[in-house]
This record gives structure tokens, C-alpha cells and sequence, in this order.
């Protein structure tokens, strides 16, 4: 299997060389953004000058691929807070520990009411001060304009009186502090017009002068900012989904860094005297997720006998270089909550044998295949070269799979048109549990795809939202996650480390489990 594996790794990176070249990859033009007023306002927060520091960095539509500059729009928050333009009331330390940000002090006065001082003298990066009314607006914005705001985090209301927000929640929330660390609560000025290409005015280090969607973003650094002066003055930001041209333009100097540099490619950056290649075991797994409304994928052992032929070790060793572990259960090992100690697992190692007598129980053969579509992302090398991996050990026990692969999946997996999804989640980014389950588990779950519902499941969630024992929540986790394993709705398959692999003269790197940060005013590059 490692043989097939490698031999797959090799043809993978041929066919990102050919598509390259065919398509004109790593070439095509883009504009930068014009707006007189957008203009005028970022000059207004950013430096100028002779001899100012640019770094440049790239990586895949994933990491850097924002469909717009709004924090409330879909998951922009989340590339707006790696750009390093967005900060929230709360950030996770290395250990995803949340720790007060644009907080001075907290308060939990009841089970449900969180009293938040905020900081003096904080301004957004147009000069408004930051206020608690302020980040009122923002937060009934965001609630206003993404599905997703209401089952990470529910509010019942908030109170503003200067520089205090007080939030009630309408149950106990004993997560509220993780759930104010999503970037999707970045906080933005709400009270200002939001520029329909440059977007919102945040508190970050950095601001937008340019942006063209899923392309490109180039930034000045905000003269306003409260954390101290950005040592770089200009960042550039490309997405580059040939990952062939991304490794060749930090070789050639074209970019200083690569963000979250897919693991197959670490092998290029060893010479330490050149490049530095940080790592932090993050909580981002690959996984399938299975469509229950196809016909055939309603019968979990058909779920499962797929599962079965996911050779997980190999697939951790070859592909992720060892950067990865193999994951049978749902949590990374990492989590207190995480592994499979005390799981009974069902599917337990790569068995085609045992797989093949499943299929064939259900009715189908090699010669009488089941025919499924699995859609995954057009960038992800990992996933592309694992379900090339699957598709033959699947055809050899009775199932035909068609591959299809785009840059952006919403619009696919809502509409349903799929059987099968090859997935990147983190599954806990900011330490917390129920971020995952609310998304896939639950009944109405906002990225619940494929329909999987199981009224068990659905009642350990909601025991879990009021749970503030640390040791009761872990063993909740685990009762849930077995029941999950049981049904096999989605298959996980690789739990992997977060790399950024930068040039030396870089300094100032940290590398956050989370993945929410990149830029920060203390990143720093020689001349």
C-alpha cells in the first residue's frame, strides 16, 4: 500500500506540473481593487515612506481564500483573522486556552450573564473608537448575516454601557470564552459603511489596500493599531493552488512564506541554513462525510466497508510525510476528550477482505458495482491523492467512484448533489467540543450535509451546552463519539500538524494549533 501510495504522491505531482502549464497557472493577472474612498481611508491608517520591510507570503484557496472582506460573511472571519486585519474580544494561546484580547476584564455574574470590560483606547483602524456599543452592532450583524453565529454561539441579549458589554446567554454556557475566540466574532466597526471590495474597518495590524476574491490581498500596516507599531510595512498575500509553483516561488525567493505547507512538500525545505519549517499539531482532520439521502449509502455497512478501505497509517506516513496521526475515532489524541480509548470501533484498521463481504452482502460485485460520486476540494493535494487512493481499492470490492473536484464546495454540498465528501475540518479550533458537533452532528447541524440525525446524539449535545464540569464534558464527548462511530455517518481518517515554512530572514513566527493566526504586528523580515 505505501508502494501505491508513493506511486499515487509522484503522478499527483506530474498532473499539478501538466495542469500548470495548460492552464497557465501561477500566471494569471490580477487587478488590484480601486476605489477612491476605500483608498483615502486606508492611506488614513497606514505608513508610508522610503526603505519600508514587504513580505510576501502564499498558500492554498483553504488557508488564504476569502470570498470578501466581511467578517460576517461565511467563513471570511476566519482568513480575515489569519490576514492579521481582525481581532476578537478573546485569543487562544498555544494551548488553546482562551486569554482576554481586546478585553481588559470579565465577569461571570450568573450562569447565564458574562459582564466584559473592554480595553481603553482601542480604535479600529478608521480612528472610531472601540466601544461596547459598538461591538454590540457588530455582534447583531454577524447573527444577521451568518447561519452559523447562532449554533456556535447563543445570545438571548446584550446590554452596552460604555466600556462594558454584558451578554446573556439563554441557558448556561459554560464555553462562551472559547466560542468568542471563533474569528467569525471578529470584531469590526459596524457603525461605519462597509466598502463592498476592502471591507470592514477592524482592529488588526493590518489593512486591506487591495483584494480580488479566492486571488489576492495586499496590505499596509494600520498606523492605528493598539498592540504596537507592525514592524513590516507591506504584506502581499497570493493564492496559489499549484502547489508545484507555490514550492518553486519560496525556492526562487518569488514569496518569503508558505502557509499551511501540505506535508508532502516538506521535504524540499530541509537545509536549515535557508529555511525554517514551524509545526503545531493542530485539531484539523480529513475525513468523508457520507450523503444518508442516497439510497445506497443509507446502509451503514456499506458506510462502514468504505471506511474499511481508508488505509489510514499509510496515508499519515506517505502523504503527510508523518506528519499526521491516523484517526479512527473523531477527536485527535491531543484533546482530553480526543482518541479512542474507551471506544469500541467498529472499523479499526484498513481491511479490504472485510470490506469486499460487506459490499457483497448488500448486493453488489465488481462485475455488478455500486456507482457513487464523491466531490472534493480542486487544491487539497492530501485529499486528492487519497480518494486516488480509494477509487481502485473500492472498484476491486464492487464500487465505481467518480471523482469530481472544485475550488469552492459550498454550493455542491447544500444542494446535495454528492454521495460522498472528501472534507478538511478543525475540529475543535478553539479547544471547544460542541464546535464540531453543532456543525456536523446535530440534527440541523449548519454543515450537516448529509442529513445524519440520531436523537441519542442529539440529547448528549444539548447536555453538553450546559455542562461546566470539565471531567462530565469530556465523558459526555466520549458517549457521543462512540454513538457516532456506531453509525458511521462520516469517516475519519488523519488528524495533521499545521506547517508554515518561511526563509530565514523571517522572524517572528508563531505557529497557533488553532490556525487563526498568521500576521501579527511582531512578524518581522530582513532586508
Amino acid at each position: 500500500m505505501k508502494k501505491k501510495l508513493l506511486t499515487i504522491a509522484v503522478t499527483a505531482a506530474m498532473v499539478f506540473s501538466l495542469v500548470a502549464c495548460g492552464s497557465n497557472g501561477g500566471n494569471n493577472e490580477t487587478k488590484a481593487v480601486e476605489t477612491s474612498a476605500s483608498e483615502t481611508a486606508a492611506e488614513s491608517a497606514v505608513s508610508e515612506g522610503d526603505g519600508e520591510k514587504t513580505l510576501k507570503a502564499g498558500a492554498t484557496t483553504g488557508f488564504f481564500g476569502a470570498e470578501s472582506l466581511d467578517p460576517a460573511n461565511n467563513w471570511d472571519g476566519w482568513i480575515m483573522s489569519i490576514y492579521g486585519i481582525s481581532e476578537n474580544l478573546f485569543r487562544l494561546d498555544d494551548n488553546l486556552a482562551p486569554q482576554p484580547w481586546l478585553v481588559d476584564s470579565y465577569e461571570n455574574t450568573d450562569d447565564t450573564t458574562w459582564v466584559f470590560t473592554l480595553k481603553d483606547g482601542i480604535t479600529f483602524s478608521n480612528g472610531n473608537a472601540v466601544t461596547a456599543e459598538v461591538v454590540k452592532k457588530c455582534f447583531e450583524r454577524t447573527y444577521s448575516n451568518n447561519t452559523r453565529a447562532a449554533s456556535t454561539l447563543k445570545i438571548d441579549s446584550m446590554e452596552a454601557d460604555g466600556q462594558i458589554l454584558t451578554i446573556h446567554t439563554p441557558e448556561a454556557n459554560p464555553t462562551i470564552l472559547n466560542d468568542l475566540c471563533d474569528p467569525m466574532f471578529g470584531v469590526y466597526d459596524a457603525e461605519s459603511e462597509i466598502d463592498p471590495e476592502l471591507g470592514a474597518s477592524c482592529t488588526g495590524p493590518y489593512v486591506a489596500t487591495a483584494f480580488t476574491a479566492m486571488t489576492e490581498v495586499k496590505m499596509d500596516k494600520n498606523s492605528n493599531y493598539w498592540g504596537g507599531e507592525p514592524a513590516i510595512d507591506h504584506i502581499e498575500l497570493k493564492i496559489m493552488d499549484d502547489v508545484d509553483a507555490l514550492n518553486m516561488a519560496l525556492q526562487n525567493g518569488e514569496i518569503d512564506m508558505i502557509a499551511q505547507l501540505p506535508a508532502a512538500s516538506a521535504s524540499l525545505f530541509t537545509d536549515t541554513d535557508t529555511y525554517t519549517i514551524g509545526a503545531a499539531t493542530s485539531t484539523r482532520s480529513q475525513f468523508l462525510q457520507f450523503n444518508l439521502e442516497s439510497e445506497a449509502l443509507k446502509d451503514v455497512n456499506i458506510r462502514k466497508a468504505i471506511s474499511m478501505c481508508i488505509d489510514r497509517e499509510g496515508y499519515a506516513d506517505v502523504v503527510f510525510a508523518g506528519y499526521a496521526k491516523p484517526s479512527y475515532g473523531i477527536y485527535p489524541d491531543t484533546l482530553s476528550y480526543g482518541g479512542t480509548d474507551g471506544i469500541n470501533l467498529s472499523v479499526d484498521k484498513y481491511d479490504t477482505e472485510a470490506a469486499k463481504a460487506l459490499v457483497e452482502a448488500a448486493g453488489y460485485t465488481p462485475e455488478k458495482p455500486l456507482e457513487l460520486k464523491l466531490v472534493t476540494y480542486s487544491y487539497n493535494t492530501g485529499l486528492l491523492q487519497m480518494t486516488d487512493m480509494l477509487q481502485p481499492e473500492l472498484e476491486a470490492i464492487g464500487i465505481k467512484l467518480s471523482i469530481e473536484t472544485y475550488d469552492v464546495l459550498d454550493d455542491v454540498l447544500q444542494a446535495g448533489n454528492f454521495d460522498i465528501a472528501a472534507l478538511s475540518y478543525a475540529l475543535a479550533p478553539t479547544g471547544n467540543a460542541q464546535y464540531l458537533i453543532n456543525m456536523l452532528f446535530v440534527s440541523d447541524g449548519t454543515d450537516n450535509y448529509g442529513h445524519y440525525s440520531n436523537s441519542d446524539v442529539d440529547a448528549d449535545a444539548q447536555k453538553l451546552e450546559t455542562t461546566f464540569d470539565t471531567s462530565e464534558r469530556d465523558a459526555i464527548v466520549k458517549d457521543l463519539t462512540q454513538k457516532v462511530v456506531d453509525d458511521c455517518p462520516d469517516a475519519f481518517i488523519a488528524s495533521q500538524q499545521l506547517l508554515i515554512v518561511y526563509n530565514n530572514k523571517v522572524t517572528g513566527v508563531d505557529v497557533n494549533p488553532s490556525e487563526y493566526y498568521l500576521i501579527t504586528n511582531t512578524l518581522d523580515i530582513a532586508e
